[in-house]
């Protein structure tokens, strides 16, 4: 398992937050079984033993949320890294022309493209796309073309013959849920699975080159959102408690990307 250095932790958790770290390969699927209780001490700080916390009425609920990351090295210390918001850089390419002859269109260079990536469009948009809307790359015929598609693998958008220049984006990312299973409410048991199906990592995703320095990087929290309860004549108010979550992810070093 990596180990992630201190410095890294502390940017996403705090200097006193729990977090769970973990460095994935692509398609890898994985999973967390936590186990909630009360701790009980000797007053020199010895562990004598553990009390389930009973999870009755408590909501459980994961996300995490894409982030870019920068000044990415391994150091003696562990994996070192800046963590920001995705993306970082959202600018891809302009776009100069349209062509309704084949539903192309122009940039200076495609190489930061790939099938199925979705994209937006901003600024003076033309060759009937809409601004700010939800597209994905269809084709790269060529190193200066590509076509669009409405939906993800869905038909070719066809547009009209025009020119200008608009931007075309990386779409900022929406929260994922991880799945939580295998709840014991009277053991405090559960299992938070790291489930790749659900993220929006996919092949051919720069990040996941078998070259890139920087791998995917996402963050997030697990929460246990416990209700008001009474106690004799004490109201113990409502509370949560967080774990922050911290995943990378490379290339599984078998497809090409």
């Amino acid at each position: 398992m990596a180990k992630f250095s201190q410095n890294t932790l502390n940017r996403v958790a705090g200097f006193d937050g729990q977090i769970l770290a973990e460095n994935l390969i692509y398609n890898q699927k994985d999973y967390w079984n936590f186990a909630w209780a009360d701790i009980t001490s000797y007053p020199s700080g010895w562990q004598t033993g553990t009390t389930p916390v009973d999870l009755s009425g408590v909501t459980i609920d994961a996300q995490i949320v894409r982030r870019a990351i920068s000044k990415f090295h391994d150091s003696r210390t562990g994996l070192d890294f800046v963590v920001q918001d995705y993306p970082a850089v959202p600018l891809i390419q302009t776009i100069t022309a349209t062509d309704a002859t084949d539903d192309t269109m122009t940039c200076t260079s495609t190489s930061e493209l790939y099938v199925g990536q979705p994209v937006e469009f901003s600024g003076t948009v033309f060759g009937g796309v809409a601004i700010n809307t939800t597209y994905y790359v269809l084709t790269v015929p060529t190193a200066t073309t590509f076509t669009i598609s409405a939906t993800s693998g869905g038909a070719t958008l066809a547009l009209t013959t025009a020119t200008g220049s608009m931007s075309m984006n990386k779409i900022d990312p929406l929260p994922i849920s991880l799945p939580i299973t295998n709840t014991v409410v009277a053991d405090g048991t559960f299992t938070m699975t790291i489930d790749d199906a659900t993220w929006g990592v996919i092949m051919g995703d720069p990040d996941l080159d078998i070259n890139a320095v920087e791998p995917a990087c996402f963050s997030g929290r697990l929460k246990l959102s416990f209700p008001s309860i009474t106690i004799g004549t004490t109201v113990q108010p409502a509370y949560d408690q967080v774990v922050f979550l911290l995943f990378l992810i490379n290339s599984d070093g078998v497809v090409n990307y």
